[in-house]
């Protein structure tokens, strides 16, 4: 028999509730589930439920379970359902209040009054109409910073997914965060008891109860700071604090609006981010509609393929509700059913988004579809009151992800999407460095070329100092221009004394270091300055007025190595692996900071 807790087994165990200080460490990892059981239902509900869920809309619409659950799959009946608070009431309320300490959050509260003055406190504190303008720059600050130090092998979940939106709890909605891996596990801990825990289950309870015991000291500890604050905050959790100087707001109440704004925001975007980029890694054309949007630079096509990325794999397959009175459900037709007074209820908003009934193509991955034809923010009354800033972090998160050049999962088991509970945790990504953070291959290279012209060393050692020592301007610019030498000299070397003429003879040595193979470096120093080179190598070496540089210096140059039996010496670089780009890069970077 399979006990529901909506609602006695709630009231047993807040009857049964110890003080906190008597429970266990909060650790998140006591919500993974393991064994053939945690496997088959991840396998079912998480990755693969859409082939019996069509198999239910085809064949038994509402699926009753024993005598007190029953999943309605048809996407009349879901709406329906989701529209008939006054019937199917929403569970949550009596853990929210008891986790806020005495207050409801309207996620937990049926249409009235109270759910009246309490939505209006919620959207005065967070008015839609500055999420764009408040969220998104924060949204794609710090998604874009955190792919800046991303490197291959990076966890999207555990890194962007789960911490972008912690900072915007920070940024945006006011709260003083010390961890933020602590602070969002805490926030799935509440979202686990309200959200994905039918069963009562003990630890749940006991994570979510220090996890929301924690958020308060996190809130109170907030909103002591903006009282200490001189300066204006005009951020929600200041507007919410304003209210309670007003008398318009208890305490409780700012508890239960924040605790509902964090539980339904960071393990929700957890949720659906996850999904979504599971989604997108798995789907060609999802893939290819989030690449194509990011190439136009538009933000409403890239969030429409968000938006159906999340259609195929939403947060849940719907949400739990409790039938307070007897009703009837598909009125009129062969599915026509009574739903007796205390049933748990699950209408299926993943089954009706793929209703052919009320939704056209619903396999195909359609970034056109009319809104109507989506709920992934729920339905009814409840509809997210945060989709807003949903949608817009989701949506600079993968932004910031996909800028990345040949994005894809690593390989085996760390690039699958693996989870705690209900919520993802991890999936790591690879993809090819930026140039300026991959090591480069480089070369140190000697040209020896005899001076064969009867002409005093120190004649040509004034050709030579016409280059500059440092270079002059032109010659400097050019090989900075050139953008991979990192040093060039050009020195004459004597080499002893000619018996006939008696003058000294010698050679001119060319030494360059640069980036890439040796025959890359000549070429580059051939580009930059060889209008400077040949005209001395042509009058002292012999190189002929047709003849080739580039081959000349080939032909004279000498590989030098410390190993036996080569020519000695030491090949030289000031700074192995980097690039004249990376450097520079790097020096810019040092001014900056």
């Amino acid at each position: 028999m399979i006990n529901w807790k909506y609602f006695k087994g709630i009231w047993e165990a807040q009857k049964k509730q110890g003080p906190v200080s008597a429970m266990p460490p909060f650790d998140i990892d006591r919500l993974r589930k393991k064994g053939l059981p945690a496997r088959t239902a991840r396998f079912l509900v998480q990755d693969h439920p859409h082939w019996w869920l069509a198999w239910l809309r085809r064949c038994h619409p509402n699926l009753a379970i024993g005598s007190r659950f029953l999943l309605v799959t048809k996407g009349v009946d879901v709406r329906d359902i989701l529209e008939r608070g006054d019937e199917f009431e929403t569970p949550y309320g009596p853990e929210m209040t008891e986790l806020a300490r005495g207050s409801n959050f309207i996620l937990g509260m049926q249409d009235g009054a109270a759910y009246r003055q309490m939505k209006s406190a919620v959207l005065s504190a967070f008015p839609p109409s500055q999420v764009e303008a408040a969220v998104r720059p924060i949204a794609e600050r710090h998604s874009r910073d955190i792919m800046t130090r991303a490197a291959p092998g990076f966890d999207a979940v555990a890194g962007l997914m789960k911490i972008v939106p912690v900072r915007i709890c920070r940024d945006y909605f006011g709260l003083e965060i010390d961890d933020e891996t602590e602070f969002a596990d805490w926030s799935i801990a509440l979202s686990a008891l309200f959200f994905s825990d039918p069963f009562a289950d003990a630890t749940t309870r006991q994570l979510a109860v220090v996890g929301g015991d924690r958020l308060i000291k996190v809130i109170d500890r907030s909103i002591a700071a903006i009282r200490n604050r001189q300066e204006k905050d005009d951020r929600p959790l200041a507007r919410l604090v304003a209210q309670l100087d007003q008398k318009r707001l208890s305490l409780p109440d700012i508890h239960s609006i924040m605790l509902g704004m964090i539980a339904g925001f960071v393990p929700t975007n957890v949720l659906a981010g996850g999904n979504c980029l599971d989604v997108i890694l798995s789907r060609t054309d999802a893939r290819q509609a989030v690449d194509a949007a990011l190439a136009e630079g538009s933000t409403d096509k890239l969030d429409r393929a968000i938006l159906e990325a999340m259609r195929f794999k939403p947060i849940w397959i719907g949400p739990w509700r409790y039938t307070r009175r007897d009703a009837i459900i598909g009125q009129g037709t062969r599915r026509e059913r009574l739903v007796k007074a205390g049933t748990v209820v699950m209408p299926a908003t993943l089954s009706a988004m793929f209703d052919p009934e009320i939704v056209q193509r619903p396999n195909e991955f359609d970034t056109s579809r009319p809104h109507r034809d989506y709920m992934i923010f729920g339905h009814g009354i409840h509809l997210c009151i945060g989709a807003e800033i949903a949608r817009i972090q989701i949506g600079e998160c993968v932004r910031a992800l996909f800028s990345k050049p040949k994005l894809n999962r690593v390989r085996g088991r760390a690039g699958k999407l693996a989870y705690v509970g209900a919520y993802p945790a991890n999936l790591k990504v690879d993809f090819e460095r930026s140039p300026l953070c991959r090591t480069v291959d480089q070369s140190m290279v000697t040209v020896v070329c005899p001076i064969t012209r009867a002409v005093p060393l120190d004649a040509v050692r004034d050709k030579v100092g016409a280059l500059g020592n440092p270079a002059i301007d032109e010659v400097g610019g050019a090989l900075d221009k050139v953008g991979s030498i990192h040093f060039t000299s050009l020195a004459v070397a004597a080499t002893g004394k000619d018996e006939k003429s008696g003058l000294d003879t010698g050679a001119l040595v060319l030494e360059i270091s640069g980036d890439g193979s040796t025959d890359d470096v000549i070429g580059a120093i051939t580009q930059a300055i060889g209008h400077r080179l040949r005209p001395i190598f042509r009058d002292v070496c012999g190189l002929s007025d047709g003849g080739s540089l580039e081959s000349f210096l080939k032909k004279h140059n000498i590989e030098m190595s410390p190993s036996f039996g080569s020519t000695a010496g030491l090949v030289f670089s000031g700074t192995p692996g980097h690039s004249v780009r990376r450097i520079l890069a790097e020096a810019r970077l040092a001014d900056s900071v």
